[in-house]
Formats: structure tokens, sequence, C-alpha cells
């Protein structure tokens, strides 16, 4: 899989520009580089501007059902973390 990594950069460079979650499906789409793999990806963004992508790569019949709001939760709380970085707890 590491070995491609240039289709998997188109990948993430593509979902990077989409908003929300985006599923990319092994042979139904032609940027993810094995046939037998999916990606589930969602952009995170600093003061409204997208920074970067997170995502979960796995087989094609993982449980999209769990993996789609783990993705999408995690992208939002990311987001909500860079941008607001005085709500930062403290542990002390």
């Amino acid at each position: 899989m590491f070995e491609q990594k240039t289709e998997l950069m188109k990948l993430l460079d593509v979902s990077s520009k989409a908003t929300g979650v985006q599923i990319y499906i092994g042979g139904d789409s032609q940027l993810v580089p094995m046939d037998d793999m999916s990606v589930v990806t969602a952009p995170y963004q600093v003061n409204g501007s997208i920074v970067g992508t997170l995502g979960v790569i796995g087989p094609t019949r993982m449980e999209y059902q769990r993996v789609i709001p783990i993705v999408d939760i995690t992208a939002r709380l990311l987001s909500s973390a860079l941008s607001n970085p005085e709500l930062k707890h403290d542990t002390d």
C-alpha cells in the first residue's frame, strides 16, 4: 500500500477539497490504488480554512456505519481544537 504513495496523496488532495465525509471504495473509485481497499476521509479546518485531511484506510468490507461517524466527529473535534486553542483544558 505505501509503495503507492502518489495515488494516496492524490486521493487525500481531492478529499481535502471536498466538504464533509468522503468515501472511496476500491474498484469503484479510480482514486483508490487497490481494488480491495477503501478510504473514508474528512477535511479539518483552522478558523474556517481547510488545512488537512484525516481518514481511515481499510478493507472494502469495513464497518462503514461505525467508521463514518468516527471520522466525521474526529474531524470536527480537531477543527474545533485547532481553531479555539484557548479552550484547552488545564490538567493542574
